[in-house]
């Protein structure tokens, strides 16, 4: 019977580095701790005068010479300021389409390009309730390699790499310290503090810049003390004859921690309108300040419980037990992790780089293919020695040679009537193999001809076959652009337009009419390898995804001056393009017997609108829905242009009417035009949006 698993998770923090070792403990749901480590830095990290990477190998160092990390599996944490969160809920789609559109959203929501960043997610659902939610977890590809290299160089490699956020929720679910009621976890660190308003089945999370080292900031500059003194004085206050000078100096610190928590907890009960907190639950080694506890209560009108124990995470009693209850406050983040490791957390999502987990895999499976390499090895030479044994066994006389087969006769005379009866037994079966050999490649020869002129005689009468879809593409495209009221639809010559304008007195911005720019044509033999960098939502595709359709794909650009009227039929451009020119594509388009129909139609539309994560902003968005445009395909490098709805320069004339085209409009439409016969009556209609 195998042994049971054993994890380790581990803390790097600003104060010192924490780590604990579980096993399974059986049918019971809860876990026992083997070992744990709290190995302090000898300044904290963050000190001006601090060598961050090395305090951090020292640590390592320390904890390596205490403990053997060979047979066990590790799951380390990332500081949650480091880490972006972003919530939000889908909407109901079969489970098979969830990462889809999950990936959709992180596009949207990352405000870098993906391939800088490592991100997973999750999805949460409340029992009973139809919504589905999903947490995008992501943080920058160099801030995790930096902060991996340290466990690199110290040969520790990590089978999960965790937000410490998400691995303080994993270990209050886990340990029942969150139920039904929504509860508040406040993990206080040494730079910031983690805030997570947690329920049984959903969280969210806010990370707040304020942490223990700014109350020693703060003895630093009333005290004029050098910032090891202030943190020495910190952690003695209690006993300190200065105390109530100490916590006066703090103060301000309390009182901006309670505000960044009041506004935190206030966006959160805007959002979730049902939600009523009960209760606050403190982590963190700055719980141990006397008094923050008891302000917290009083400002905040809520209990605030400080943790005294796991109940789920069996302790022994000796003295290292004893030391672990001391340091409890700080072992949230290092006992999630652990619990991830054991797949007995809420949250599994995971932003260890893909590369590093397959190095990862390849060393520990190494040793079995080395073993494997040398079975095969031993198993060929045994099969070798039995062939040349063999073969030595049936050679009774080296000189024996069946005859020579170079022609079809040859060959069938000996498959009809044998070899010769002078050969021994073994010469004879070769002779006939060579005979049916021969007769193989001989048929295999004839059965190629003619292959290359099949091929290009199916090429021509396709040709043959598809030579007037073109122009019916066209057709379909002419039909569909909206007709201009009269009398501009009776001018043919382009003067006849110029003076018919004139004398209809027809404003610019009212006139419903579209002309198109240019038209991009490009041939593709399977329409569902077509790839939409980013797509606005379409009625479902008529074809099947699993059968193979050639496809013309088509960019049509086209440009209107009507700008929207508040009381005719079409109140926006957008509406006018979309009603009046696009849905005349998707009816004209689908029609039986014209070897072709329209399946996707997309209209592409994009912009900016400020977004702001990790302290930067980027480009998405467009319009009112907030979506963003691209081109067919991959070719753009990752972030799509602004295609859509572009301002004509104002310098540019219109050249039949002279008039300025400064408000003109100009839209790019994609369409799939799939070289089948339409297969049916399916509903063609349907917004673009």
């Amino acid at each position: 019977m195998a042994s049971p698993q054993t994890v380790w998770g581990i803390d790097v923090g600003r104060c010192a580095l924490k780590a604990i070792k579980l096993v399974g403990g059986g049918d019971d749901k809860k876990v026992e701790i083997l070992a744990h480590e709290y190995i302090e830095h000898s300044k904290i990290l963050s000190q001006p005068d601090a060598d961050r990477p090395e305090l951090i190998r020292i640590a390592l160092e320390t904890f390596l010479s205490h403990n053997d990390l060979s047979k066990d599996a590790v799951v380390v944490s990332v500081p949650g300021q480091h880490t972006l969160a972003r919530f939000t809920k889908l909407p109901p789609v079969a489970q098979k389409r969830i990462p889809d559109i999950v990936r959709y959203e992180a596009d949207q929501q990352i405000p870098f390009d993906m391939d800088e960043v490592i991100w997973d997610y999750q999805t949460f659902q409340e029992e009973g309730s139809p919504d589905l939610e999903v947490g995008i977890f992501a943080m920058k590809r160099e801030l995790i390699r930096e902060h991996l290299l340290h466990f690199e160089q110290a040969s520790i490699e990590p089978v999960a790499v965790q937000a410490s956020p998400l691995a303080v929720y994993n270990a209050a679910h886990f340990d029942g310290i969150v139920g039904d009621e929504t509860t508040i976890l406040l993990d206080i660190g040494a730079e910031n503090t983690d805030l997570i308003i947690a329920t049984k089945a959903t969280f969210w999370t806010r990370t707040v810049p304020i942490g223990g080292n700014n109350f020693t900031k703060a003895l630093v500059k009333s005290f004029k003390l050098s910032f090891s003194k202030a943190e020495s004085l910190k952690r003695n206050a209690e006993a300190s004859k200065y105390a109530r000078q100490i916590f006066q100096a703090m103060r301000p610190i309390f009182a901006d921690l309670v505000q960044e928590l009041q506004r935190s907890i206030g966006f959160y009960s805007s959002t979730h309108r049902d939600a009523k907190i009960a209760r606050i639950v403190c982590l963190g080694n700055a719980f141990k300040l006397p008094g923050l506890q008891k302000y917290l209560q009083q400002n905040l009108s809520l209990p605030v419980e400080k943790i005294e124990s796991f109940k789920k995470l069996s302790i022994g009693t000796d003295a290292a037990s004893s030391a672990f209850r001391n340091e409890i406050l700080s072992f949230a983040v290092a006992y999630g992790l652990a619990v991830q490791a054991l797949d007995l957390g809420m949250v599994s999502s995971n932003l260890l780089p893909t590369e590093l987990a397959k190095q990862a895999v390849w060393r520990r499976k190494r040793p079995a293919f080395a073993a494997a390499a040398a079975c095969l090895l031993l198993a060929g030479g045994l099969i070798w020695f039995r062939k040349t044994a063999d073969m030595s066994a049936l050679a009774s006389n080296p000189e024996d040679r069946g005859p020579t087969i170079n022609d079809v006769d040859s060959a069938m005379q000996i498959v009809n009537n044998g070899p010769s009866a002078m050969l021994s037994d073994r010469v004879q079966a070769e002779t006939i193999r060579d005979a049916g050999d021969f007769l193989k490649r001989k048929l295999s020869q004839l059965t190629g001809q003619g292959d290359s002129e099949r091929r290009e005689t199916q090429t021509l009468l396709g040709i043959q076959q598809n030579k007037a879809v073109i122009p019916r593409i066209f057709q379909i495209i002419h039909d569909a652009v909206p007709r201009p009221p009269a009398p501009l639809e009776e001018a043919t010559e382009s003067d006849q337009y110029a003076k018919a304008v004139a004398l209809a007195q027809s404003p610019r911005a009212r006139r419903e009419e579209i002309t198109i720019q240019s038209l991009h044509m490009h041939f593709d033999p399977d329409v569902n390898l077509i790839e939409w960098e980013s797509q606005t939502p379409v009625p479902d595709p008529i074809n099947d995804p699993d059968e193979t359709l050639p496809a013309v794909k088509l960019e049509i650009t086209v440009r209107t001056p009507f700008q929207g009227d508040p009381d005719g039929k079409y109140k926006t451009a957008r509406e006018f393009v979309s009603k009046g020119f696009m849905d005349a594509l998707r009816q004209n388009g689908r029609q039986a017997g014209m070897g072709f129909y329209f399946d996707r139609v997309y209209l592409n539309f994009g912009g900016r609108v400020e977004a702001n994560a990790f302290g930067a902003s980027a480009s998405r968005g467009g319009f009112s829905a907030g979506r963003s445009g691209g081109r067919f395909g991959k070719g753009t490098g990752g972030k799509s242009s602004p295609m859509v709805s572009t301002v004509v320069d104002p310098k540019t004339l219109d050249p039949v009417t002279n008039e300025k085209m400064s408000n003109d409009w100009e839209f790019e439409i994609w369409v799939d035009a799939v070289l089948e016969d339409y297969p049916g009556d399916d509903d063609a209609g349907g917004d673009d949006d």
